[in-house]
């Protein structure tokens, strides 16, 4: 809702700047101007960018065709059909199809003139550049607290992921509700998927930041939330209770209160490998069910070892997301 209110008022100044630029140079069709600028304009600084480029790219192939198009074959309306066939087909090739429609208005005026003249060809390609300056700026200018909404999805999905790994925790020591916990889980599951979502978007507001740290801390644990519904696969399996699990439900516990910005999974590593190297020492299983309950709890063990890692590497790769 914030990113559709934000654009809405982009557009709109942008809208009403470009036109009267555009009255003060006397252009003619100053009101489309105003309205190129509205198209140049998207949710994103990266997609409007990218779409400018389009655009403008378009609307120049437009005005060059159209030229030799009527010069050559008269200003007719099927001289302008057929020059709408080989630009609309032109621009699908050269993957600019987004700049069909503004740029086949611009042609239409040249149409309307009836002849050729310098005034019209450089009003239309003053109606492209101006629209774009005011839009680009507007763009770069506008005030967006971009890392404050990132900060704000990363405690939001840490929140939802340090909730997740307590429900793995409690739905392992209490396998008859497992059903309920595994509900529960695939509600945080979605609304984390969700946050994502909005995340990438603010992302692409970052126009000079290529290191996206934010965004990777926000997949990272994306990827975490998946080594989670991992573990609930795992005790989906699990058909009666072992002691084993509820020591390992307690290190899970353990390990949510650490979930957070700092770099805790590597003690947290350390750890998991000093348990399951208890768990080896013990004496072996004395019959089947027994047995296959354990290797459910190592392959259960091998998940959180995953899970942390994702961490590990992470930090590796961005010291501080500062």
């Amino acid at each position: 809702m914030r990113r559709y209110l934000h654009t809405t008022i982009k557009m709109t100044f942008a809208l009403v700047i470009t036109t009267i630029i555009a009255q003060a140079l006397n252009m003619e069709y100053a009101i489309t101007a105003g309205i190129l600028a509205v198209l140049f304009i998207q949710p994103t600084r990266q997609d409007s960018y990218m779409n400018a480029l389009k655009q403008i790219a378009g609307g120049l192939l437009a005005i060059g065709l159209s030229t030799v198009f009527f010069v050559v074959l008269g200003y007719h309306i099927w001289v302008f059909f057929l020059l709408a066939f080989f630009f609309i087909a032109s621009s699908f090739a050269l993957r600019i199809s987004v700049g069909i429609v503004p740029s086949l208005v611009l042609v239409s005026h040249l149409l309307i003139e009836g002849a050729f003249t310098w005034s019209m060809l450089v009003n239309a390609i003053l109606l492209i550049g101006v629209s774009a300056i005011v839009a680009m700026v507007l763009n770069a200018t506008y005030p967006l607290n971009t890392y404050k909404y990132l900060s704000g999805y990363i405690n939001r999905i840490d929140e939802l992921l340090k909730r997740d790994v307590v429900l793995a925790s409690e739905a392992l020591s209490a396998l008859e509700r497992k059903e309920q916990y595994l509900k529960r889980h695939t509600e945080n599951r979605e609304q984390l998927v969700r946050v994502l979502r909005e995340a990438e978007l603010t992302d692409k507001d970052l126009l000079f930041d290529k290191n996206h740290r934010h965004m990777a801390y926000l997949r990272m644990r994306h990827a975490q939330m998946k080594r989670v519904e991992r573990l609930f696969d795992l005790m989906q399996k699990l058909e009666k209770h072992h002691p084993y699990a509820d020591i390992l439900a307690n290190y899970i516990q353990e390990l949510a209160e650490d979930i957070g910005k700092t770099d805790k999974a590597t003690p947290q590593l350390e750890k998991l490998h000093a348990l399951r190297e208890s768990f080896r020492k013990k004496p072996l299983p004395e019959n089947r069910e027994a047995f296959e309950t354990r290797a459910i709890l190592f392959q259960t063990m091998f998940e959180i070892e995953s899970f942390l890692q994702e961490k590990i590497r992470f930090h590796q790769n961005h010291p501080t997301l500062q």
